[in-house]
Parts: C-alpha cells; structure tokens; sequence
C-alpha cells in the first residue's frame, strides 16, 4: 500500500479527532478538571441557640474559592476558621484552618460531587472526617459536619440563608 500525503493528512485528522472526543483513549493526556462549587460563593449566616455563625466565599481564580467563618456567641467571636476550595485534577480540596490552626485537608472525588451538594472527606483526621455543603434552595446553604459513616459522633449542621456581604 502506499502512503499519499492526502492519507496521511486523514489519518491525523481522524487521530486528533478521537483524542478530543475520546480524551482518556490518548495516552498522557490528564483526566478533567473538577469543577468548582460556585453556588457556594456568597454571604450565608445563620443561628442556633445563641450562637450565631458566617461564612463568606469568593471566587478567587478558575481554580480556588476564598471563605472565611465566624462564629459569635453573645458579643464575642467565638471561632474563627480560614477556608478555601481548590482544584486539584479531577478532585477538589478542602483545605480547612479553625482558629488559623495549620491547614487540614478534606478530598472531594467526582463521585461526592452535584450540582447543589458536595461531601470532602478525610479518614485520617479525628473530628469532623467528613465536610459537606449542600444548597436546598437559592437562599439556603447547608453546611455539616460527621465523624463518617458508621460513626456514633453526631452530625452537625449549619442551616444558613444568603445574607448581603458587609464590608
């Protein structure tokens, strides 16, 4: 048989055709980015007893969201925790700083991922070993944390509403 340039353009055509249709038929090529939770990003704060507690995201980058939390209890700021949301390849992190404590951090594989839910875990922490938010409605975002499954820690909720973001 003999090789036209005409073929060899067809063939090439039709192998870069198939590796962008197909993209885990081609070799070396990476899995696809996770998508950030955007439906996070905003101002949430609500109450239990006397507690009251924030959170407020922002989209910093494609790949990162920003938050920070607050809790107060009467007059006074009773916990405070640094927060952010990365991309890593087909996961996203969790990266959680209570108190500005040294990162810990709380996988969420593509599995563990909706459009208006998403559960991080980490098996290997002591308390919580899994993070979930979850948006029941446009002004409602859920925040919990458990001790995983089959564990006899309570789960844990924060039920928030959208509240306007203050300087």
């Amino acid at each position: 048989m003999t090789i036209t340039r005409s073929t060899r353009r067809s063939t090439v055509l039709v192998v870069t055709i198939a590796g962008l249709v197909f993209p885990s038929l081609t070799p070396g090529r990476a899995a696809a980015a996770a998508e950030l939770p955007r439906w996070i990003a905003g101002c949430w704060s609500g109450t239990r007893g006397a507690e009251r507690f924030t959170e407020r995201w922002a989209v910093a980058d494609n790949d990162t969201l920003l938050g920070v939390a607050h809790t107060v209890k009467g007059a006074t700021v009773s916990a405070f925790e640094f927060l952010r949301i990365v991309v890593r390849g087909d996961r996203l992190v969790y990266i959680a700083q209570p108190g500005g404590a040294p990162p810990t951090e709380f996988a969420a594989p593509p599995a563990d991922q909706s459009p208006s839910a998403i559960t991080f875990a980490n098996p290997q922490h002591d308390f919580p070993k899994r993070v979930g938010y979850r948006m029941p409605g446009v002004e409602a975002l859920t925040a919990w944390i458990d001790g995983g499954a089959g564990s006899q820690a309570p789960r844990i909720e924060y039920a928030m509403t959208r509240v306007p973001c203050e300087p």
